[in-house]
C-alpha cells in the first residue's frame, strides 16, 4: 500500500519537505511564526484525508468569513474576524506543506492557492474599510479600501501573467517586491498587528494599517506594472 494511502506521513516528514528556498522567501513572521504552527496542522489534514486544494478552498472560506463578521457590530463578531484573518494566514501554509510532502504539487494547486489569495486580501481589504467606517463615519474610507484591493488585485494579476510568460523566473524579476510583500502581506506582520489594534480598541493603529496598505499596495502596483512595462517594450 503506498505511503500516501495510508495517510503515514509524519511531523518530521512534512518539516523537512520544506525546502531551503522556499524557506528563504518566506517573510520573518511566516518564517517563525506561522510555518511552525502550521506543520502540526498539516500533519492533521493529512490524518484527516483532505487533500491541499481542499485545505485551499477551507482557507478561502475562513477569510470571508472573516472579512464579513469584521464588518458586523457587537457580540465580539470583529474580533472574531480578526481571529480568521490570522487562521487564514496559517492555513496558507498547511496547503502548500501539504503539495510538497504528499508530492502532489501541480498547477491546478497553484491556481487555487493563488484565487484564495486574491479572496483574503479583498476580504482584509474591503472590511476593513468599512470598520473603520462605523467608527468614523467617514465615507472616503470606503473608497480608500476599494482602490487598495483594485491595486493589489490588478498587480497580482499581472504578475501571474508574466509568470506564465517568464515561468520561474519570475521570482528573480520581483525579488524586492516579493520580500516587502510576504513581510508585509497577509501573512506577515499586519495580520498580529491587526489583533492587537482591535483587541486594545487602539483605533489609531487601524487607520494605521488601512493608510500602510493603501500606499504599498497602490506603489507596489505602480512600480511592478513599470517593471513589467519596460520589459513588454523590450520584448522581454
Amino acid at each position: 500500500m503506498a505511503k500516501e494511502d495510508r495517510k503515514g506521513y509524519s511531523l518530521r516528514d512534512i518539516i523537512h519537505s520544506l525546502p531551503r528556498e522556499k524557506i528563504r522567501q518566506d517573510g520573518l513572521w511566516t518564517r517563525f511564526v506561522l510555518r511552525p504552527l502550521s506543520f502540526p496542522l498539516s500533519w492533521l489534514a493529512l490524518k484527516a484525508g483532505l487533500s491541499a486544494t481542499a485545505v485551499s478552498f477551507l482557507s478561502a472560506a475562513v477569510s470571508a468569513a472573516g472579512g464579513i463578521l469584521f464588518t458586523l457590530p457587537g457580540y465580539g463578531l470583529p474580533g472574531a474576524g480578526v481571529i480568521l484573518f490570522n487562521f487564514f494566514s496559517i492555513l496558507d501554509c498547511v496547503d502548500g506543506n501539504m503539495a510538497r510532502v504528499s508530492g502532489k504539487a501541480g498547477p491546478w494547486g497553484g491556481w487555487a492557492d493563488a484565487v484564495t489569495g486574491f479572496i483574503a486580501y479583498t476580504a482584509v481589504f474591503f472590511s476593513s474599510g468599512i470598520y473603520l467606517f462605523r467608527q468614523s463615519a467617514w465615507w472616503p474610507v470606503l473608497l480608500v479600501a476599494g482602490l487598495t484591493s483594485s491595486a493589489n488585485l490588478l498587480t497580482r494579476t499581472a504578475y501571474q501573467i508574466y509568470k506564465n510568460i517568464a515561468g520561474e523566473g519570475a521570482h528573480g524579476s520581483v525579488s524586492f517586491e516579493r520580500t516587502l510583500a510576504e513581510n508585509a502581506g497577509i501573512t506577515g506582520f499586519l495580520m498580529p498587528l491587526l489583533l492587537v489594534f482591535h483587541f486594545t480598541g487602539f483605533l489609531p493603529g487601524m487607520w494605521f494599517i488601512l493608510w500602510f496598505n493603501a500606499a504599498f499596495y497602490g506603489g507596489g502596483c505602480a512600480l511592478t506594472l513599470l517593471k513589467l512595462g519596460k520589459k513588454a517594450l523590450r520584448g522581454g
